[in-house]
C-alpha cells in the first residue's frame, strides 16, 4: 500500500532547500559578484553613469537605467583561457554547479519522499540530508575559491592594480555573491532541518493513522 505522508516539518524542509537552490542558481547566473567604479559617458549631448560588473562566468560592459550589454566571456566552458576566464573562477563555477545539483537533485527526494519514505530501508528524508551536507561543503569551497581569482588580470582591469586574491581593490562586492553566501548557509539549514523532518515522518501519529488504514497522512 502507497501512503502519502505530508507533515509540517517536512514540508519547511522541502521549502528551504528548494528556496536554497533557487539563491545558489541566482547567483550562478548573475553577472554582480564584483562591480566597478561608476563612469561618466557622454552621448548625443546627454551625459550618463554605466558601470561593468563580472559574475562567475558572465559579465555585463554597461549597465545604465536603460540599457544593459552583458554576456559570457567564458566562451568555451572551463576550457576557456585562463586568461579570459581565471582558473579559480573556474573552480568555483565547478564546484558551486555541483553544489547546486545535487541540491536539485535532493529537492526532487524531498518530493518523492512524499509517497516513497525509505530506499534500501534507510529513510529518503535522511539520505537527503546527508547529501545536502555534500552539497553544502561544495557550496562553502566554490565561496573560498572564488575570490582567489581577484588577482588575474581580467579583476585588475576592472578594479585596479591593487587587487589580489581576497582583496577587490576599487571593486564593491555586487549582491550576486552574498545571495549565494545565503543559498549555502541555508543548505546547511535545511541539512540540520532534515533530522526532525525524518523524525516528524515516522514519528508515532503518522504510524497510528497508518494503522487505522488512512493512505493520505497530513500532520502539523
Amino acid at each position: 500500500m502507497c501512503y502519502v505522508i505530508v507533515t509540517g516539518r517536512s514540508l519547511a524542509w522541502l521549502l528551504l532547500s528548494l528556496v536554497a537552490f533557487m539563491f545558489i542558481l541566482t547567483g550562478i547566473m548573475t553577472p554582480k559578484w564584483l562591480l566597478g567604479q561608476p563612469e561618466i559617458i557622454n552621448e548625443n549631448n546627454a551625459t550618463s553613469f554605466y558601470i561593468r560588473s563580472v559574475g562567475i562566468y558572465n559579465r555585463c560592459i554597461r549597465m545604465t537605467h536603460d540599457h544593459n550589454n552583458c554576456g559570457s566571456f567564458s566562451f568555451n566552458g572551463l576550457a576557456t583561457d585562463s586568461s579570459v576566464y581565471p582558473g579559480p573562477w573556474k573552480a568555483a563555477m565547478f564546484f558551486l554547479s555541483l553544489c547546486a545539483s545535487i541540491q536539485f537533485a535532493t529537492v526532487l527526494a524531498g518530493i518523492m519522499a512524499c509517497c516513497v519514505q525509505s530506499v534500501f530501508k534507510k529513510s529518503v528524508i535522511s539520505l537527503a540530508g546527508a547529501t545536502q551536507a555534500l552539497a553544502g561543503l561544495f557550496g562553502v569551497l566554490g565561496l573560498v575559491l572564488y575570490p582567489w581569482g581577484w588577482g588575474a588580470d581580467r579583476v585588475k582591469r576592472l578594479c585596479g592594480e591593487n587587487s589580489e586574491p581576497y582583496i577587490p581593490g576599487d571593486c564593491s562586492i555586487g549582491w550576486a555573491l552574498f545571495v549565494t553566501v545565503t543559498g549555502v548557509a541555508q543548505i546547511f539549514l535545511a541539512c540540520a532541518l532534515s533530522k526532525t523532518a525524518d523524525k516528524a515522518a515516522n514519528s508515532d501519529k503518522v504510524q497510528f493513522q497508518m494503522d487505522e488504514g488512512k493512505q493520505l497522512i497530513c500532520l502539523a
